[in-house]
């Protein structure tokens, strides 16, 4: 079992993990091609940043402080990546590595990055949010549930003897009192107005305008499918 004075991050990971650096920059954008070509550079980042520890003995479902030093250094220093980058590719790797653990058994010795990339989207993980969000026990949670916690609050989550992430002891607010007051009351108002709406003369004119829409373009389709 690698240990911490073992330890140690590849030239080859680090290099990996720059150029995969390199070419997100140069592809970040609102353009949907860019964006999963971004997030397959990123996930084959974190598959070398995994691999790299995969063998590390957890404590307590966190990397030991002393290889932690030595991952954070070598992304920053020699990656080039940002202290906040480095720190989400630490706390996201050492997470995948429980989830993986907890849906495969026992991280084969020889883990390569292609395969855990391969793994984690067998678990519909496939970008860095949707790691984060598995990590953090929150890819199964809907929109509105997640609305919701940004409004009222939630409790916080810890680690537990295993890795895993459980409900921690401390609820954290999200809006104070008198701003969740001002909320339920803006809440009350929009949800009568929707209603008053949707009851309402112009709502059911649009409706039948839509509808009548609907009926002219099935006429024209099925008249390119009669004439051919």
């Amino acid at each position: 079992m690698t240990n911490s004075k073992t330890f140690t991050v590849s030239d080859t990971a680090i290099n990996n993990v720059y150029n995969a650096e390199q070419e997100i920059a140069s592809l970040k954008g609102v353009n949907k091609e860019n964006n999963a070509a971004a997030n397959s550079a990123k996930m084959g980042a974190y598959g070398e940043v995994i691999a790299a520890i995969a063998q590390v003995k957890l404590v307590k479902g966190n990397l030991p402080r002393a290889n932690s030093k030595i991952l954070k250094g070598s992304l920053v220093e020699q990656a080039g990546v940002k202290e906040a980058t480095a720190k989400r590719y630490l706390e996201n790797s050492v997470g995948a590595i429980v989830l993986l653990k907890d849906h495969f058994g026992e991280i084969p010795t020889q883990y390569t990055p292609d395969a855990i990339v391969k793994d984690l989207a067998t678990l519909e993980i496939d970008s860095e949010n949707k790691l984060a969000k598995a990590v953090k026990g929150e890819s199964d949670k809907s929109k509105a549930q997640r609305l919701a916690e940004q409004v009222v609050g939630k409790f916080s989550n810890k680690k537990d003897e295993n890795g895993k992430r459980v409900q921690g002891d401390v609820f954290k607010d999200g809006l104070t009192d008198e701003e969740l007051d001002e909320f339920e009351n803006a809440m009350r108002e929009l949800k009568a107005a929707r209603t008053a709406y949707r009851n309402s003369e112009a709502a059911k004119a649009a409706e039948a305008e839509a509808a009548e829409e609907n009926v002219a373009v099935d006429s024209t389709v099925a008249e390119f499918t009669d004439a051919a």
